[in-house]
């Protein structure tokens, strides 16, 4: 096992990664067990031995046997001890008796060699009429370094001491002795069959191996022994170190009670690509990849069409334009303090729906079955950016660069073409005007210039040859600046898609993730402090 510093160590390490993550009561116990140590382990190695018993049981006569001196009132049918009472077998530590808040100190001779380590308590009856004992006892247990649990032949299976005391103490078996008492009042045969039910009963509480005595404060019986055992554990001085060392292994399973469930899952591929999908109509992608589309053919038209009649497209607004959209990574290079925004419409209830939608689809897969506490801690961390997702992702959208706005180098060449097809016509049409007012002056016309087995005079042939071809050309053209627009707009969702995948990890898949590492670092801790 670990020594009970690196334990130490490693429950302040736990506490201070899983702040908020784990039940309150525990990690206010937690923390308990860290304060604790810490003040008992900045005193002397003087060790703590308290006796505790019932009413009756003659703990105090025990007391004063084994001090050799009569410091304790004794009576036989009721409490004599009101408070605590300590006796010390060397000059005391001040401090660590006022940390543990006694009053009654006495300083006696040590009555063997081994004895100058120890600190010997004698408790209120834990089964006391009076609340006050009582609660004395409560609070003096979590703080002793060993306990003598003192029963008596008539009292030892009383369940009180057994349900309230040892048994919650299964874990600290370790710095437990149990002192059967009186063992002067049985012959032979009832002290053996005293003793074995008391193991079998002790066995029951999780308490076996726990040492158990027979000793009687008026033959002496068992209390060379006691005394033996107690100056073993003074001169060991480990015996706060064991008690600490229990306290941290009953807080280790509790942690490791806290932290269980079945092994961290990280986000699947399909769980994200839902919650990018769920983003994405949040943020209006389908809408953008329409507006792609209808802005491509719209300057598709008014670059290709036919220039007679695309001047009426004009007077429609560009639907990325109008949006904001496509251009918006030079918005962010000429505005870089200026949080850009898109014109989208006011997607509203159905736009957050799909946003809770994505982040709960998330949220419920990577936390289905761990503890409650880290499921709310994988819940907020999911839901942390419910606030700021809908503006990061507009950012999103506005700053991507969509490609849309340069002009294909075949809008340039036909847009050459038609006006090369307009000024054909316009030369036409000026060649039969000049004719038309040479013959109503009757003056010489143009000469008739005819183009091989064409059967029409050129001015004619450019003039209806240009306006044929000029609308043929725009017809074509409708065909490929639609098949462009559409390149265009499956171009512009996989831009937008990655954008908004960008945001989703960023904001909601990597928080989460962090906290599942969190918790599979926790639960490497929490392993180590067994």
């Amino acid at each position: 096992m670990r020594p009970l510093s690196e334990r130490l160590e490693l429950i302040s390490a736990i506490l201070d990664q899983t702040s908020g993550r784990l039940p309150e009561e525990l990690e206010t116990r937690a923390r308990g067990v860290l304060e604790h140590a810490g003040a008992r382990l900045s005193f002397g190695p003087q060790t703590v031995v308290a006796l505790a018993g019932a009413t009756g049981s003659g703990k105090s006569s025990l007391f004063n046997a084994l001090t050799g001196q009569q410091l304790a009132e004794v009576a036989a049918r009721r409490p004599t001890t009101s408070e605590t009472r300590a006796a010390a077998f060397a000059p005391s530590d001040v401090a660590l008796l006022d940390w543990l808040g006694i009053q009654r100190r006495n300083e006696v001779p040590p009555p063997r060699e081994g004895f100058e380590d120890l600190v010997l308590l004698d408790l209120p009856d834990h089964d006391s009429t009076q609340i006050e004992h009582r609660q004395e006892v409560e609070r003096m247990v979590p703080v002793v370094d060993q306990f003598i649990w003192v029963l008596d032949p008539q009292k030892y299976a009383d369940a009180a001491v057994h349900e309230r005391y040892l048994r919650p103490l299964s874990r600290h078996r370790d710095v437990i002795t149990v002192v059967l008492n009186q063992s002067d009042r049985l012959t032979s045969e009832e002290l053996k069959a005293c003793l074995a039910d008391l193991r079998r009963l002790l066995d029951d509480d999780g308490l076996s191996g726990v040492p158990v005595l027979a000793t009687s404060a008026v033959t002496g019986d068992g209390l060379d022994e006691l005394r033996k055992k107690s100056a073993k554990l003074a001169t060991a001085k480990t015996a706060a170190a064991a008690r600490l060392s229990a306290d941290v292994d009953v807080l280790a399973a509790e942690l490791s009670a806290a932290v269980a469930g079945p092994a961290v899952k990280t986000p699947s591929k399909k769980a994200v690509a839902q919650l990018e999908a769920n983003l994405a109509d949040s943020a209006g992608v389908p809408y953008v990849v329409g507006a792609v589309r209808t802005s491509m053919l719209h300057r598709g038209s008014l670059a290709t069409g036919w220039p007679l009649v695309k001047w009426i497209g004009r007077f429609r607004p560009d639907p990325l334009r109008r949006l904001r959209i496509g251009s918006g990574a030079r918005h962010a290079e000429l505005e870089p303090d200026v949080a850009p925004h898109s014109s989208l419409p006011n997607r509203g209830s159905i736009a957050e729906a799909r946003l809770r939608t994505g982040l709960r689809t998330l949220s419920s897969e990577i936390s289905d079955g761990l503890p409650s506490h880290w499921q709310e801690a994988i819940q907020g961390a999911v839901h942390n950016s419910l606030a700021t997702l809908p503006d990061s992702l507009d950012r999103a959208v506005v700053t991507a660069n969509l490609h849309t706005e340069r002009q294909p180098l075949w809008w340039q060449l036909l847009r050459f073409l038609q006006w090369l097809l307009i000024a054909a016509v316009l030369l036409g049409v000026l060649w039969l005007s000049v004719d038309v007012v040479l013959a109503y002056f009757q003056l010489p016309r143009l000469p008739r210039v005819m183009i091989s087995d064409i059967p029409f005079p050129l001015p004619t042939l450019l003039v209806g040859g240009g306006l044929a071809l000029g609308f043929v050309l725009s017809l074509v053209s409708r065909v490929f600046v639609g098949l462009g627009a559409r390149s265009k707009a499956r171009r512009a969702r996989s831009i937008l898609n990655r954008r908004v995948a960008e945001v989703a990890d960023r904001e909601v898949v990597q928080p989460a993730q962090a906290e599942l590492d969190a918790l599979t670092t926790i639960r490497a801790q929490v392993a180590k402090l067994s």
